[in-house]
């Protein structure tokens, strides 16, 4: 197994919890012993890195299209437009 850590609190303390059933099978599912956290060591969600997450509003603030983005940076377009929605639903909070 390849050493993975927490997504939350970078702890290595982790262990094994069952499997998760997506849409190309079955994919091992593991619980940090730190914090209680669940994951899968496929992240192919709306899970992206900031620095991307920051790139998808640079490019999209360029007029970009978000199919276009999404092919770009190899994610889905769900994510691409989850991330967008994100923003505008922060950026909305600010200002009221």
């Amino acid at each position: 197994m390849k050493r993975k850590e927490c997504r939350k609190c970078q702890s290595k303390r982790i262990v094994k919890a069952g499997f998760k059933k997506l849409a190309e099978g079955k994919v091992q599912r593991f619980k940090c012993q730190e914090c209680g956290y669940y994951f899968t060591g496929v992240e192919r969600y709306h899970y992206l890195p900031p620095d991307k997450v920051a790139l998808i509003h640079r490019m999209y603030e360029e007029k970009g299209e978000m199919r276009k983005i999404a092919r770009v940076l190899g994610i889905t377009l769900k994510a691409v437009q989850y991330h967008l929605k994100k923003k505008d639903e922060r950026d909305d909070s600010v200002l009221s």
